[in-house]
């Protein structure tokens, strides 16, 4: 911002000019007409007219350069809304890409995903091997907009990749963790979870999300597989040092992986949608089509009067 005496401006150097002009002919009439004091009195009237119109002109240049700045700042405003929108548009291009080079989601697992912004920073991805092994993986990546759609698109791909191979849940989250390890900036993770169903006998790996949840038809809740491994992409691993919980199912089950935005959501009243009123709602009894539909219309009544903070999902993956 430039100071008062570095600015010109031509009307308001011409009202200042004529003003005193007029004040100093009027003070010579007085003189010549009027006695001494008269002379003053008009001469002290007309300083003040002067002054305060002066004033008056400074006081202009104060609301032009307000009127300026504010233009300003609303140009830059357009111009980060601009590029936000930029950014949101890259980072669907992204997502939609990895989504169009997925294979059909088999039939195990149920998604659902209520993202904070257009689209989801969190990625679910089913698929289903040659040899009927189920994979499921469900990632929060940090962040949201470009930066989680920057750090989607590698473990995609190395998801993928590991999956037409057969690997174990061991090898793919070490594959996982490497390799994000390499490409990712520092400060830049991803909490995972890598769940395979090898003909009902279930492997998985908690990697940084909260419990994951098995129950039976009947809704009773069988186990809870806590995060026991850190997130992917902060130190370099081994198969070994992955550690994964493994159990044979012989009936049908139901599990459900979810990212934390989904419990630490709040309603109107400040209450939290927190892990205790979600083992409620699958504590519930299972007609063989999943509880998924009966959860999310809960969450969506309790939410909708509040505004989310993160992205949400969850996955139901069927055990059969």
């Amino acid at each position: 911002m430039q100071p008062l005496k570095n600015i010109r401006h031509p009307k308001i150097v011409t009202l200042v000019i004529v003003t005193v002009f007029c004040a100093v002919a009027n003070a010579f009439v007085a003189l010549s007409n009027t006695t001494s004091v008269t002379f003053f009195t008009v001469l002290f009237l007309l300083t003040t007219i002067v002054v305060c119109q002066t004033l008056m002109c400074f006081d202009y240049l104060k609301l032009k350069r307000c009127h300026h700045k504010f233009h300003q700042v609303s140009r830059q405003q357009a111009q980060i809304k601009a590029q936000r929108g930029r950014e949101e548009a890259l980072a669907l291009k992204i997502l939609n890409h990895i989504n169009s080079t997925t294979e059909r989601t088999p039939d195990h697992a149920h998604v659902w995903q209520k993202p904070l912004q257009g689209f989801s920073g969190d990625l679910a991805l089913a698929y289903e091997s040659k040899h009927g092994h189920k994979y499921t993986l469900l990632a929060d990546l940090t962040g949201h907009g470009i930066a989680a759609a920057i750090s989607a698109a590698p473990v995609a791909s190395i998801f993928r990749a590991t999956v037409r191979n057969c690997l174990s849940v061991e090898d793919i989250a070490t594959e996982l963790n490497n390799r994000l390890q390499e490409l990712l900036p520092s400060g830049f993770f991803c909490c995972a979870a890598i769940i395979l169903d090898n003909h009902g006998t279930v492997t998985a790996c908690n990697a940084g999300l909260p419990d994951i949840i098995i129950t039976d038809d009947d809704g009773n809740i069988i186990n809870t597989i806590a995060s026991t491994q850190l997130p992917l992409g902060i130190e370099y691993i081994t198969a070994e040092d992955v550690e994964v919980f493994t159990n044979a199912f012989q009936q049908r089950h139901q599990l459900y992986a979810f990212t934390d935005g989904l419990i630490e959501t709040r309603g109107a009243n400040d209450e939290v949608f927190d892990f205790e009123k979600l083992t409620t709602l699958v504590s519930s009894r299972n007609d063989g089509t999943g509880r998924l539909d009966e959860i999310t219309e809960c969450f969506e009544s309790f939410s909708k009067d509040s505004q989310i903070n993160d992205d949400i999902s969850i996955v139901e993956v069927i055990i059969r």
